[in-house]
């Protein structure tokens, strides 16, 4: 079962996941409505994302709360991922927007929701008249 059927829709793209270790390299292929996920035993053809890393850091970016599709920085466990990938621990090569919904689409934890206070009724009467 899908758990963001959203994000799965809107993404596009094929993504390379290489480990350090001596893990065979998996290919992610995102075709909207349908996500193909193997083994990569050519790990060498063109890809539009490369993501490179310890399995282990791998794991520590997915377990990682997100906001707006990046570990959270207000988090430590956010800050930690974000340091495996300012350090070099995990590298991409490939567009931003497209690493950023692998995230959302794999993460463990979801966007933080904002919550909607409900607006005071002069403030609601305000926006009404505008």
């Amino acid at each position: 079962m899908l758990l963001r059927p959203q994000h799965a829709r809107q993404l596009r793209g094929s993504v390379l996941l290489r480990f350090s270790e001596d893990y065979q390299a998996v290919e992610v292929d995102l075709r909207g409505d349908e996500i193909l996920v193997a083994d990569a035993p050519d790990a060498d053809r063109a890809h539009d994302l490369v993501l490179e890393g310890a399995f282990h850091d791998f794991a520590a970016l997915l377990a990682a709360p997100l906001t707006g599709g990046l570990p959270r920085p207000t988090n430590a466990i956010g800050r930690a991922a974000l340091g495996r990938l300012a350090d070099g621990r995990i590298e991409f090569e490939g567009p931003l927007r497209l690493a950023r919904g692998l995230l959302q689409l794999m993460s463990a934890l979801p966007d933080k929701q904002r919550s909607r206070l409900p607006q005071e009724p002069a403030a609601a009467e305000y926006s009404a008249r505008r």
